[in-house]
This record gives C-alpha cells, structure tokens and sequence, in this order.
C-alpha cells in the first residue's frame, strides 16, 4: 500500500494577522499609514470573440526603398502629415511625458518646419548606420515606426544646444528643461557602461558554437564548463537549468582535456545538443553513470527554485535572467543566443552578453546571431571566434501530406498544433483513428509534466507512441521523434493568425530524427502536413537561410526606469514610463527597446495598484512570471497583490482562496479519491485547465518568495503544493486514456497508474501533518490529499 499523506490542514481564519516589521517594500503606504482602498483588478478591455482574419505572413512586411541618404528628405515630406494626422494623439502623449498642453502646439510647429528645413537633421548629425537603422525602421508601410522616431529625434533636438537655442523663443526655460532631464534619464545609447563592473575587468573571448538542431553545437561548450575554476550556464529554461546542475553534481559531463571513453554508455534522455558524442562507440561526453572523479559542486538559481549544494560553489547553473553580473567568472556558456531578439525575453540575453563578466564566454545557438552578436562584441573591445556545425542526420521534406486525414499517423510521429483546444482536438482524434496513444506537449503544461511526458513518449516499453504537441517542442526537450507533421503552419500573435516564419518552422522541424536514437541515421528526420496547401510553405522555410538577426533587445533596466519616474510628472503610469522608452529613449543602431506594448495588459494591471506600490516594486511586478494573455493567471496576480495589499503578509493557502483556485484543487483530489464519480472527458478537460492556472499561481509565489521571504513565508508549502498539483494533472491526462479505452474505473487506474509511474516517496517533502483517518470531503479552507493505492 502506497499512501500519499494530507499535505496541508488549516482552519478557515478569517482575523487580520499581525504584520511583520521586517516586511519588504514592495508596496508604500500613504501620509496617514493606510494602504490603498481595495480595488479588484478588471482588465480595461472586456474580452471578446475573435473575428476570422486573413493570415498574413510575417516575414512579408511591405516596405518603402529607402536609404540612409534619403531619411533627411524623407523626414521632410512627411513630417507635416505626421503632425495634422496625430496631432491628438501626439498631444496626449507629450502632455503625459510632462509638457503643459499650451506648449505643445507651438513646439511642435516650430520643430516640423525645421524638419521640413533640413535643420533638425544637420544639427544633430547623425552617423551612417544611424541614418541606416531609421532608414529601415521607417521604410515599413506603417505610420508607428515614423511616430516613434520623430517624437525621439524632438526630444533629442531640444535636448542639442542648436535646438535648445531656437525654441527659447517659443517655450518656457523651464519646459525645455524638463524634456532635456527626460531625454538624459532615457538615454540608452551608453548602455554598455550600465555595467560598470565588466567594463573596468580584462577583455573577455566569445565564442560562438552556431548551428541547426541535432548538430551537437552544445557539448564543446560544456565540457569548457565542467573544467572551469569558476564557471557559469545560463539557458533559457529552468528544466534546463537543472539538468546541467545535476549533471556535473554528478559528474556526468566529461571535462575538456579529459579523453571520453568511447564503451561508456551515454544518457539517452540528455536534453543537451551533444550530436554524435552521444552514442556508444564514440566519444561519449554525457555519460549515463557518471564518474566521481569528474563531479563538480554546482548551484542552482531560478526565477523560483535555487538549489544550495555548497556556499560559494565554483560553478552555478541558472536561468538567463538570473544570472549575477557583479561576479567573476572563467568561463560562461550562455545557451539558445538567438533569443538575444526575442520581443519579450531578448533583454536578459543582451544583459548577459554586455555584463557577465568571464574571461571566456561560450555562446550556443543559431547562426542568424552572428552579425549582431559580432558588432556588440566589437564594440566593447572583445574578442570573438565562431565554430559552426552542421546537422549530423538529414533533414527532409516529404514528398505529399497527409491529405487532410489522421489514418496515415505513424508510431514516433509529431504532431504539432498552436491551440490548446486543438491539441486535445487532434489527440482524441489520433487515437480513435489509430488506436495508439498520444503524449502532450504544449505551453501552458508546466515543464516538469511536458518532461514526463516526453520520457513516456521516447521509452520504447510505453504505450505512447505518437506525440501531440505546441512549438512548445522546439526547445528543452529530448524526442526520439521520427517525423513532424504540422497540423497548421500559422499561429495567432495576440491579434490575427500569422504564418510561422523560417526560423520558427525550423527550430520546430528539426526536433525529427535526433542523432543516435533512431538506429539508421541514414534516413534522419522526416517533416510534412497534414493539409497539401501548407507543405510547399514548410518546403520553402527549409530551403531559406536563417532570416539575420537585426537588433539585441534591451532590458527594462531599474537604474533607468528609477530615472524615468523620478522625471515625469507624480502619479505617471506604468504605460507612460514604458512609453518613454518607445519614444524618447536614444538607442544605439544595433539594440532595440523590448515589446513594451506586447505587455499592454501587464501595464494596466500594474496602474491598478500604483498608489501602493513603489517604483521598484512596479518592475518587479511587470517581471514576475505572469502569463499576461491568460486571463485566468492574471486574476491569480490580482489575488496576490490584494493579500499583500491588506495584510503585508501572503500564506499561500489564502492566495489560494482569495483567487478562487482552492475549491478547484479540492475538488479534483477528492475526485482521485471517489471511484464512485463518473467521469467525462469535457469535464476532466476542464480540471486540467483549471489546475493549469494554480500551478502558475505557486510558481508566482514561490518567485516572490524568493525576493521577499518575510512578505510570502510558505515557500516549503508552496513547493509541496506544486508537486501535488502536478500529480493531480498527471491523473487528469491518464483518466482521458482510461476512458477511451473503458476502463471500468478510470479515476482508480489513472490514480494506480500515476502513483507506480512516478514512483513517488513523500517521506522527504516536508509535509506538515499525516491524517490516521481519511477524510473524503475537505473543509472550504483546506488542501486535501490522502490517496491509497491498492
């Protein structure tokens, strides 16, 4: 008998508890020592049915012909539209950034006729790849890139003492210096020198290991690693993370200048790119066993888990974003370089690249990197060597589709889909064509069950034959997949369906035919559709080269949004602040800002709450790991600001009740308990999802918990909770399976099956208290947990 114990039992507690003195300031109290009045958080757009919109391709922007010797004149003819067109829209937004509305009229008139006079542009004497970089962003057929420019190059002219002199006459003194600190706060065309600390040290070697999937691009640069005196890996995923952390505790990756033993046996289910140093008989890099002669101590740090083996340990492995500038390294190898541009997250990899301060640093990832990466290195006086490699088992398209239908799905296929609602969809489907089982993969799933998942999916022993999943495939996970099928070749962006670009469907379709795990390499990996249309799309991303990286996204850095508040005008907006950055921020050729306005919602979410928060406390909200299109995750982070809001201190069990997610975990561990409720697949879909949201609200404490431990003290709890959580939603995707292939109880085989799989020993989480009786029905304010396997 194999019991899993109750994991947590409170009374219902309804009194005010005493705050802590000690508590952190992530909110500020007014003059009277009263926080804010309880406000519910309400998105400012009410949601709405989505209209069918043509796709559009990304890669297909329109755009104008237009030169770096063509911007002055291009800046002349349009300018005067510019201003007619927006001119409410202008206003608006430079009487938020601070200037009296009966000023912006006249500045404005005097700052388009010097445009219109070439003036502005011989003033400020711009260099060739600036002109360059305008000449790009404006030549797109959309009048924001022109608006965003204007307004900064208005900033930056009042802020030249040409343009200083002419509006004198026009503004007040005053006026002009409040745009001048404005522009001088937002400045980031120094951003480099931010890091101080990395710019005073040695000059640091890049090294650069580029190259598609499965071309073992990742190993050389480990091994660097796991020799290091000091050393540092920084990915983009926590699982990640975490593999190399247990990898060389355990001593399983062999150091550069050790010779591999090629009879080891190496680790089937590594998730490191190792290429052919991954399979017996060659040299074996990443060894099943491990050798203790190898083992090195490694910490652990991510956004919401850190694993201490030894204070000062000479190597950590940790999250991009994580990663600590202010410490001196050997080697660094920073993973996945290529998201260097990502919209959202790009920033984390720029501060890495500009601030890790290692006397060697190994950067791994796609070659489309190479040209911004080489000019942020040249400019810093570094040195930079790139290796490349080449896939190491072919890569084709097949000659036709699927025809639309799912009889020709094959054991070790992909199928890949870009909607929840979808991949349920195409599963069902699959195995009631086929009769074979169907492990999920997509975002919203947390990492550690897309990981089991896969585990089930690889094992030739399992009944899971065929995968279903999101691009959630295309990184940190290790598939034996044979061949990719796209079920669709565009995903929605926020607001229309867009086709993947080639860089994406790449990153995607190389996940087929990993070296080493298919016996014959000679065939590698196989990609096509499910529909005849799409194919000849995927065709012509696979021929095209890597679309060239063009800018290094930039972080939201504190130093500077500290600066930005503390020169607009008191009680400014998180979307004004945001909005300086768009439009005043001075930024050199090779960065761009981040997609500020991706995180619209974030922003109003955050304005809710601005009078009890303070400026370090509103970016620490904006980069908590709150899934801000998920409006069910959001209402999540409203609940936890509202706890700390009036009681200064969150117990993760009241988080839970204020957001309403208590009763919906409740309710499923009763359900895997009661062999006597009927279950149906809409409904266990729907706990599924439910189950999803908690999970995302623990992993947001247990980030705050990790910053301010006083504010959310039951990080241990918390901990617990997530692993239960993730077990509940393990019971939920075997009870799919149990029901179609009536089961005549498929709550106590899923829960039989789930228990034996992962093998799971309570005696070491901690838990608080361990019932003698069973309780079948739980209070309203109690986590309940208490299964037996028979």
């Amino acid at each position: 008998m194999l019991r899993i114990p109750q994991l947590l039992r409170t009374s219902c507690r309804h009194e005010l508890r005493s705050p802590a003195l000690s508590s952190p300031r992530i909110f500020h109290r007014s003059r009277g020592w009263k926080a804010a009045s309880p406000t519910k958080y309400t998105p400012k757009t009410a949601p709405h049915k989505r209209k069918f919109i043509p796709v559009e391709s990304a890669a297909e922007v329109p755009r104008l012909k237009l030169s770096a010797e063509d911007v002055p004149s291009h800046f002349a003819q349009k300018a005067p539209i510019w201003y007619s067109r927006s001119n409410d829209l202008i206003t608006d937004r430079l009487i938020r950034f601070g200037i009296p509305e009966e000023y912006v009229r006249p500045l404005l008139k005097v700052f388009v006729a010097k445009i219109v006079e070439g003036e502005v542009f011989r003033d400020l004497e711009y260099r060739q790849e600036q002109l360059a970089r305008i000449a790009y962003d404006v030549s797109e057929v959309s009048p924001q890139p022109f608006d965003q420019h204007c307004t900064k190059i208005l900033f930056e002219w009042v802020s030249h003492p040409a343009g200083q002199q002419v509006l004198e006459d026009v503004i007040p003194p005053d006026v002009i210096s409040r745009m001048q600190a404005l522009f001088h706060a937002a400045d980031l065309s120094a951003v480099s020198w931010e890091y101080t600390f990395t710019r005073k040290s040695r000059p640091r070697k890049f090294i650069m290991h580029v190259g598609p999937t499965n071309s073992g691009k990742t190993h050389n640069a480990l091994r660097a690693l796991a020799a290091a005196k000091r050393g540092i890996y920084a990915g983009p995923l926590r699982l990640l993370a975490y593999e190399i952390y247990d990898r060389l505790n355990k001593g399983q990756i062999v150091p550069l200048g050790v010779e591999p033993d090629p009879e080891v046996e190496p680790d089937s289910q590594s998730n490191i790119d190792v290429g052919e140093t991954g399979i017996t008989g060659k040299n074996v890099v990443v060894t099943k066993s491990g050798n203790p002669k190898y083992a090195r101590p490694c910490n652990m740090m991510t956004g919401e888990e850190q694993k201490i083996v030894q204070d000062n340990a000479p190597l950590l492995s940790c999250t991009v974003e994580m990663a600590p500038h202010g410490d001196l390294w050997d080697v660094a190898v920073i993973d996945e370089i290529q998201l260097i541009s990502d919209r959202n997250r790009g920033g984390a990899w720029t501060a890495a690249v500009l601030g890790l301060n290692a006397a060697e640093i190994h950067l791994c990832g796609e070659e489309s990197a190479i040209p911004v990466v080489e000019a942020i290195v040249r400019e810093l006086g570094d040195t930079m060597e790139i290796n490349r490699y080449e896939r190491l088992t072919p890569l084709v398209v097949a000659d036709q589709s699927l025809q639309g239908g799912l009889q020709g799905i094959q054991k070790g296929d992909c199928v890949v889909s870009f909607s929840r609602t979808g991949i349920f969809g195409l599963k069902s489907e699959i195995e009631k064509e086929t009769k074979m089982r169907c492990a999920l993969a997509y975002g919203r799933l947390p990492p550690e069950i897309r990981s089991e998942q896969a585990v089930l999916f690889n094992d030739p022993d399992s009944d899971y034959n065929v995968l279903v999943g999101s691009d959630a495939i295309g990184m940190g996970l290790n598939l034996k997949i044979k061949r990719i099928v796209f079920e669709a070749v565009s995903k929605f962006d926020g607001g229309r369906p867009r086709v993947l670009s080639a860089s994406q469907i790449k990153q995607i379709a190389g996940r087929a035919g990993r070296f080493g795990l298919h016996g014959d390499n000679s065939q590698g990996g196989i990609v096509t559709t499910l529909r005849p249309e799409d194919l000849e799309i995927v065709r012509k991303a696979l021929k095209s080269p890597y679309d060239t990286i063009r800018y290094a996204r930039l972080p939201m850095d504190v130093r500077v949004f500290t600066r930005i508040m503390q020169v607009l005008p008191q009680g400014a907006s998180q979307l004004t602040a945001a909005d300086v950055f768009v439009y005043v921020s001075k930024v050199d050729p090779r960065f761009e800002v981040l997609a500020i306005h991706d995180l619209k919602t974030c922003m109003e979410f955050i304005d809710q709450y601005s009078e009890c928060l303070t400026v370090e406390g509103r970016l620490l909200v904006q980069n908590s790991p709150c899934p801000w299109r998920d409006e069910y995750s959001v209402a999540g982070a409203a609940a936890l600001m509202d706890v700390h809001r009036d009681r200064l201190q969150v117990p993760i069990e009241d988080l839970l009740q204020r957001a309403g997610l208590l009763r919906k975990l409740n309710t499923v561990l009763v359900l895997m308990e009661d062999d006597t409720v009927p279950l149906r697949p809409p409904q266990v879909t729907a706990y599924l999802n439910q189950l999803e949201t908690v999970h995302k609200v623990i992993v947001m404490y247990l980030w705050y918990s990790y910053r301010y431990s006083v504010a959310f003290p039951d990080q241990e709890k918390a901990f617990e909770l997530r692993q239960l959580t993730e077990v509940a939603m393990d019971w939920c995707l075997e009870v799919h399976h149990q029901i179609r292939i009536s089961s005549k109880s498929p709550g106590a085989t899923a829960r039989r099956e789930v228990l034996q799989r992962r093998r799971l020993d309570w005696s070491q989480t901690g838990n608080i208290a361990v019932p003698q009786k069973r309780v079948t029905k739980p209070k309203r304010h109690e986590i309940h947990m208490n299964i037996v396997v028979r």
